[in-house]
């Protein structure tokens, strides 16, 4: 791709088509910042080389992508657990409704509260213990002992067999013990975590970067979106043919051009691999004047072009 030279606009095509703008939009504001008392209000009184401080030469990076965005996608899963485990989830019912992505704040794949169902634990047959032999009675049931007794005025000893119910297994001969699996709990709880159901929105998108430190990106870009075709820019195809040649075709650089440009490519890469994002246009640096201005009553207020001087566009927050 040989090498192209965008020239950037004259300063005083700028400054009139931005007069014309702001007459059209701002026109009683205009006299009242631009106005002398007592005298005809005229454009041509009001002058860029009063108005006009400083200048800036800067730069912008366009392009456009086209967004998909699809249900979350994440593997469906269950998850088994006992009561008290699950107290300490945290759960989400969508009833139904879609979910915006750009408003979601969250995992893509969550637990969902209408999935929970009751399991019963398998070791003790959902009771929640299980029954062994009482290791006191030995499982009888009985405690079987003897008492000291005397027999007659003689008082002969004798020990006679004594039986009462075991305190232990309640003369059941069988003890409870709480169920090592399900903790007593009797039940396992299973839930599925499942992808969030996002909407299913394809939408086109502009992006901008600009070296010059202004709060119309947003505004910008949309602009551009519309207008593409009424301002002047170079086109690239391949990020690292613009990061050679963005000097050459600008016929001027500086330090916040090549952070915008480091950042432009990088975003753009990074669009390149997302696979719900597609690039649909080429990348377009723009040549972007800046002019720092002050108003007959000192109001200071900045301008913007974006684009050559065969083709541009005027932003500012007078």
């Amino acid at each position: 791709m040989p090498d192209v030279t965008l020239k950037s606009p004259n300063l005083d095509d700028v400054f009139e088509k931005w007069k014309q703008k702001t007459l059209r939009t701002s026109k009683k504001k205009l006299e009242k910042e631009f106005g002398t008392k007592g005298a005809v209000f005229s454009l041509d009184n009001i002058s860029a080389a009063e108005t006009v401080k400083e200048t800036e030469k800067e730069a912008a990076i366009y392009f456009e992508i086209k967004k998909t965005v699809a249900p979350a996608k994440g593997k469906e899963q269950k998850e088994r657990m006992r009561a008290d485990k699950v107290e300490k989830e945290t759960f989400f019912t969508f009833k139904g409704k879609s979910v915006n992505k750009d408003n979601w704040k969250g995992d893509d794949v969550v637990p969902i509260y209408e999935t929970i169902e009751t399991v019963p634990c398998t070791k003790c047959g959902g009771k929640g213990y299980q029954e062994e032999k009482c290791k006191t009675c030995k499982g009888s049931g009985k405690i079987e002992d003897q008492i000291l007794v005397l027999e007659g005025e003689e008082q002969k000893k004798e020990k006679k067999p004594f039986s009462y119910p075991c305190p232990y297994c309640y003369g059941s001969g069988k003890a409870k013990e709480q169920c090592s699996e399900c903790g007593g709990f009797k039940n396992f709880y299973e839930y599925e975590v499942l992808p969030v159901p996002y909407k299913t929105v394809v939408e086109g998108k502009p992006v901008l970067f600009s070296s010059a430190k202004t709060k119309y990106e947003k505004e910008i870009g949309e602009d551009l979106q519309k207008l593409i075709e009424e301002v002047q820019g170079i086109k690239f195809t391949d990020p690292k043919t613009l990061d050679k040649k963005a000097e050459a075709s600008l016929g001027y650089y500086n330090k916040n051009i090549k952070k915008m440009l480091k950042n432009a490519i990088g975003e753009y890469k990074d669009y390149d691999k997302d696979d719900d994002t597609k690039i649909t246009t080429p990348m377009y640096l723009f040549p972007v004047i800046q002019m720092f201005c002050e108003t007959k009553r000192g109001k200071s207020f900045e301008i913007y072009s974006i684009g050559s001087d065969q083709k541009f566009i005027t932003y500012s927050n007078f």
